[in-house]
């Protein structure tokens, strides 16, 4: 997902049972979607996926509410988490000292100005969110979900999605192929 789609959500667009969510555009409270009404989906989840989501909403997520009386999927302690905020912690969470606990650099670790706060897109193994996005969408691929599946999936058209983020090789492609 974008990173404006995350920011969008809110606990209703979330169904545990039904195991999706549901991107809506609603600019009228500040939370746009990318392709506006265009843009507006139901993502399927896998089960791992909202095991992860239904923790975090028991156990974990701020109950808060927004200056428009809505209930933020992702929240602070205070508000909805904002797309400076999501984008940051994903360059934050990507780094691998966060999940080895070792540098891939050769810097200390409690010295690498990318380990401050607000600095974290600064080590250069973290990852962005949209080779996230990028990564992701190669993953179903390379997993032979059809690729008009993933293009509605991640809101893409098909010609952006074949110029920007179907990374697979000729070689790949070809054997995808053949194992059909």
């Amino acid at each position: 997902m974008r990173v404006g789609a995350i920011h969008s959500l809110d606990l209703e667009d979330y169904s545990s049972d039904g195991r999706y969510l549901e991107v809506v555009h609603r600019p009228e409270t500040g939370t746009p979607i990318k392709n506006a009404e265009d843009g507006e989906r139901h993502v399927a989840l896998s089960e791992s996926t909202c095991d992860l989501l239904d923790g975090w909403i028991e156990d974990r997520r701020p109950n808060v509410t927004d200056d428009t009386g809505r209930k933020p999927q992702v929240s602070t302690s205070q508000r909805r988490a904002h797309i400076t905020t999501l984008r940051g912690d994903c360059y934050r969470c990507t780094r691998p000292c966060v999940y080895t606990g070792e540098c891939l650099h050769d810097r200390s670790i409690p010295d690498c100005n990318a380990a401050e706060y607000g600095s974290e897109s600064e080590c250069p193994s973290s990852v962005s969110p949209h080779a996230l996005r990028r990564g992701g969408i190669t993953h179903h691929l390379n997993n032979s979900v059809p690729k008009d599946v993933v293009s509605d999936r991640a809101n893409v058209s098909k010609d952006v999605f074949d110029t920007h983020y179907d990374q697979r090789n000729e070689q790949n492609k070809m054997e995808q192929r053949r194992n059909i």
